[in-house]
């Protein structure tokens, strides 16, 4: 009953276009009550795409990585090339950069590590997102070092932005991004629910059975690691745009540890959990950094929240729909009685 519920409540098709209509009819609400708000919905929608692609390899794979920061990294600052070296500061063609500079990564590094699980696969993921971010401290006269990249608002659809107050470029920003993780999240539903998909998840519950059918394991998860690197480098370059600057921090491990916990936050097994975990989290520190011990008051409110549901805040959502289910379920079956 659990599983038939979750898959309706956060697996269909039409919950994911129903979580994408509230959050945009929601979007104008919240930035005219706080424009701080505002903003962190704008941030939520970029780590989502990220969180998508993550939990394709976490959750629908079994791989867990401590180092996506990598391919985080290599977006934003294939972004930040494009505009100091090549001169294009169009929005598109830096997502089409930093797509293929990723997935050149992927494809560099992924045959090796996909051979790996567990832990092993996590601190290997670590220690190689950890060179890249020691080269763009090191390389300072290639990536500015500590000083970063500095990028002006980028011109989209041919049409140039910089002349825009602050407020109508991030409503312009907030819908572009929230109709991208429309698309991506669209895409990713369809590959999660196709024959790909599928055996994705016999590798991630039965490695020994998954081969005894036929099914190359290492392919499949080489191929979900390239999907992930893909969907992380378009969160990097949004990333770099949006804050007009990148820097090493981007590809640090703390990086890849939020973008672990805003997806466990929302839930790994269920297809909308990460989205729902993007915003929860950006949400929750928007309300924390008003305190002066902010970390701490976030910290806190995470822990909270793993402990009391493992399964995410899509697990609450499970339990109170099971709960009205029953209830109804009694009042049928009484009113029949009388």
């Amino acid at each position: 009953m659990v599983a038939r519920i979750e898959r309706g409540l956060g697996d269909s098709l039409n919950s994911l276009l129903a979580l994408i209509a509230i959050l945009a009819v929601a979007y104008p609400v919240a930035y005219s009550l706080s424009p701080t708000v505002g903003i962190a919905f704008g941030y939520a929608a970029t780590w989502a795409i990220a969180a998508l692609g993550f939990n394709i390899l976490f959750g629908y794979t079994g791989l867990l990585s401590f180092g996506h920061a990598l391919f985080l990294g290599v977006g934003a600052y294939a972004a930040g090339f494009m505009y100091k070296y090549v001169g294009i500061a169009s929005l598109e063609v830096m997502l089409v950069t930093g797509i293929l500079a990723s997935l050149l990564v992927a494809i560099a590094i992924g045959p090796v590590v996909v051979r790996y699980t567990r832990i092993f696969f996590a601190i290997l993921m670590l220690a190689i997102a950890q060179v890249f971010w020691s080269l763009y401290y090191k390389f300072y006269w290639i990536t500015g070092g500590t000083d970063g990249i500095k990028l002006p608002r980028p011109s989209l659809l041919g049409l140039h932005l910089e002349g825009l107050d602050f407020t109508t470029y991030h409503h312009i920003y907030y819908y572009f991004v929230l109709s991208i993780l429309a698309v991506l999240a669209y895409l990713m539903w369809r590959i999660v629910n196709s024959p790909f998909g599928l055996a994705l998840r016999v590798v991630r519950d039965n490695e020994e059975r998954a081969r005894f059918i036929g099914i190359s394991v290492t392919r499949m998860r080489l191929y979900a690691f390239l999907i992930s690197a893909a969907y992380a480098s378009i969160t990097g370059v949004l990333t770099a745009i949006h804050g007009r600057l990148v820097t090493p921090d981007i590809a640090y491990w703390l990086t890849s540890g939020k973008l672990v916990f805003l997806t466990l936050l929302g839930g790994t097994r269920v297809f909308i959990g990460p989205i729902i975990g993007s915003y929860a989290y950006h949400l929750i520190e928007t309300v924390a950094m008003k305190f002066v011990y902010w970390q701490l008051v976030m910290g806190a409110l995470i822990v909270v929240i793993v402990i009391l549901l493992p399964g995410g805040i899509m697990q609450l959502v499970t339990k109170s729909a099971e709960i009205l289910s029953r209830e109804y379920k009694i009042s049928i079956k009484a009113s029949r009685r009388r």
